[in-house]
């Protein structure tokens, strides 16, 4: 299958590969790209508390994440846990030199659940893009952490159009919310196509839409091919 993918370009490394090997061709379509924020001093603050010591657990949901923290940021203490969610993210904390935790795939429950008692009273630091996470905070403030965000970079559409690609396109998948609705597909666009949300996140920013995911992921792309493989046997 020809699959269009609206995987951010900078994280787009590899992605063809993955595709080849599950039988089908990717065709990257970013619709949004990564830029610093405009407003520098939430990330300045955050930065000197965890270089201070005074973030107890890093978080970090993907590499975008690590490469504007440490263009920022250039010390983590030894006693600040790190903690990685999926394996790209976790091979790009240990290039830093650092050592971490890892997390299968992003969701609120699989950090409360990982991180379980260890938070009850420490500052737990979230690195992440412009757009917040609010089940995230509430369920590890409900762990009784205390909560400190670092707004790392954001994101911006690219103007690329997908509805062009669309009709050379067997299937597409969606890997965010903001990137579906960056694209202003419409149900009539998706007719006759699989339609892959990366997560159950995306996959509610879709129905709110009227598009019905074929494919709900893991939270990962080869979380999707593997379902994609196996409804298609």
């Amino acid at each position: 299958m020809k699959i269009a993918v609206t995987r951010l370009e900078e994280k787009s490394g590899g992605t063809r590969e993955l595709f080849s090997k599950y039988g089908h061709d990717a065709i990257l379509v970013p619709t949004m790209k990564t830029e610093i924020p405009d407003n520098p001093a939430s990330m300045n603050e955050f930065c000197r508390k965890v270089s201070s010591g005074k973030v107890d657990f890093l978080i970090f949901s993907s590499t975008m994440g690590v490469r504007y923290f440490f263009e920022q940021c250039s010390n983590v203490p030894d006693i600040t846990t790190i903690i990685a969610v999926g394996p790209r993210t976790q091979e790009a904390i240990v290039d830093k030199g650092l050592s971490c935790e890892t997390i299968p795939s992003f969701s609120s429950d699989h950090f409360a659940s990982h991180l379980g008692s260890r938070i009850i009273g420490r500052t737990v630091g979230i690195v992440r893009p412009d757009i917040p996470n609010p089940e995230l905070v509430e369920s590890l403030t409900a762990s009784g952490a205390r909560i400190l965000e670092g707004v790392a970079y954001r994101l911006v559409p690219t103007g690329n159009d997908l509805k062009q690609i669309l009709p050379d396109v067997d299937a597409v998948i969606f890997t965010s919310g903001k990137s579906f609705n960056l694209s202003g597909i419409s149900v009539w666009d998706a007719a006759g196509k699989t339609v892959i949300a990366i997560g159950p996140k995306t996959a509610s920013m879709m129905l709110d839409h009227g598009i019905v995911p074929g494919i709900t992921g893991n939270g990962t792309l080869e979380g999707c091919l593997k379902a994609l493989d196996g409804q298609s046997r």
